[in-house]
């Protein structure tokens, strides 16, 4: 099975649910994780970010894409990230903002929503 944008997206979406389940649990029982653990979780969200934004763009004919556009868009993806969904997607690519940024957030919603059931 070739790799293609929605399986990454998928796996993106499943690692930040049981990565924020997993900070749930943690926290439930009076730990957080450790800073090795975010640091880690961070750099695996951004190189799957990255993969995505590579992989889909090769899907979409109407971007130009470098030889070194992978490398590029690792280095900038903040300011390039928005502006790519903004102009791929238009009006939607802000809902795939909100989106990829609750899904890195997702264990502290997680741990929020722990804290005002208890």
């Amino acid at each position: 099975m070739a790799l293609n944008s929605k399986v990454l997206l998928l796996a993106l979406a499943i690692l930040s649910l049981v990565v924020g389940a997993y900070e749930a649990v943690l926290f439930s029982v009076g730990r957080l994780v450790g800073l090795p653990f975010q640091a880690t979780w961070s750099l695996v969200f951004l190189i799957l970010l990255v993969l995505w934004v590579d992989l889909d763009c090769r899907e979409r004919k109407n971007i130009y894409r470098p030889f070194e556009f992978g490398f590029l868009v690792f280095l900038f993806w903040l300011p390039y990230l928005p502006y790519y969904l903004l102009r791929t997607r238009r009006a939607w690519g802000l809902l795939w903002l909100i989106g990829f940024a609750l899904l890195f957030y997702c264990g502290y919603w997680l741990q929020w929503i722990v804290y005002l059931t208890r």
